[in-house]
């Protein structure tokens, strides 16, 4: 196979992509019949890649034979409508590899890297094998996704930047919402600016494009990819405010899905997915509750935004 050295964008506008969430049966098999549909909704929102398999996604909780037949159903899908990014990330620099093997093998156009499940017994010294020795290997971009990591972690601003300067990194996620990382990630996009940066934080997207990111790549893109896309259109059209405007009313969604202390994660999203007739059933592996109120409140706001949550 020929090696892919990066990634190519279609036009200058802000880039959307979705972390998309998974659909499951109610005995947790993949819900394949539902797949049609999270495309077709993600391209009605304007979205223009999905990453696959991670957190949002449960594929931490996946087996491996499931995650491949995921993202080959929906490479057969989506056709070549869709990037299609997979998260690989794993406990070894040797598993990462396997798992960029897999998702090669199932038509994944990139891969995504994101810190190992065992941070706790991770040096830096470890860190830094896990994430180069696989991507010395690749033959697909590799992403990295940038997460906040516990105080003492070893992966500090320090050594994510250090990460994100690898020659073979073709984008970042950045989901860390750390004014360190923002600027360093700025300063290397302007020695390399192919490099693409995506802010993973929904709630402060419009800061994140004006400060410099390409765009967004978002878990709750499903939703909100069409509302985010009018604040992004504000932006580079010079109306701030305007843009701020949207992000606010994004935001407001975004609480009535999850509730103000984000207690409500999957459980508000598998919820809002269902009702809208994208997925056919709540399951997930994580067990966040909803009560009848929760419920209730997520309705209304559906029906409140549905011209930008489910266009015609």
């Amino acid at each position: 196979m020929a090696k892919k050295t990066g990634l190519k964008r279609k036009s200058a506008d802000k880039i959307i992509w979705s972390a998309t969430p998974t659909p499951f049966l109610a005995d947790g098999a993949l819900d394949l019949a539902s797949l049609d549909k999270v495309i077709d909704q993600h391209l009605r929102l304007g979205v223009t890649g999905l990453f696959m398999a991670g957190s949002c996604g449960e594929g931490p909780f996946m087996p491996n034979a499931q995650r491949d037949e995921l993202v080959r159903a929906t490479r057969r899908l989506a056709g070549k409508r869709l990037h299609i990014a997979v998260q690989v990330s794993d406990t070894s620099a040797a598993r990462v590899r396997d798992n960029i093997a897999r998702a090669e093998d199932a038509g994944a156009d990139s891969v995504v890297i994101a810190a190992p499940w065992l941070m706790r017994f991770a040096t830096k010294g470890f860190i830094r094998r896990y994430f180069t020795e696989p991507m010395e290997s690749a033959t697909l971009p590799v992403g990295v996704y940038v997460l906040q990591q516990p105080a003492d972690s070893a992966l500090d601003p320090a050594l994510w930047s250090e990460i994100a300067s690898h020659p073979k990194v073709s984008y970042i996620k950045d989901s860390s919402s750390e004014p360190k990382n923002m600027k360093a990630f700025v300063a290397l996009k302007a020695k390399r600016p192919a490099l693409l940066l995506e802010t993973g934080n929904e709630f402060n997207v419009v800061n994140y494009a004006a400060s410099g990111y390409d765009g967004c790549l978002l878990g709750t893109g499903i939703l909100i990819g069409k509302l985010i896309r009018q604040a992004l259109d504000a932006l580079a059209a010079g109306d701030r405010p305007a843009a701020d405007a949207w992000q606010k009313r994004s935001n407001e969604f975004l609480w009535d899905l999850f509730a103000r202390d984000i207690s409500l994660w999957m459980g508000g999203l598998k919820y809002a997915l269902r009702r809208l007739g994208i997925f056919s059933t709540e399951f997930m592996h994580l067990d966040y509750p909803i009560t009848a109120a929760d419920r209730k409140r997520i309705d209304a706001a559906l029906e409140r935004e549905r011209q930008f949550i489910r266009p015609e």
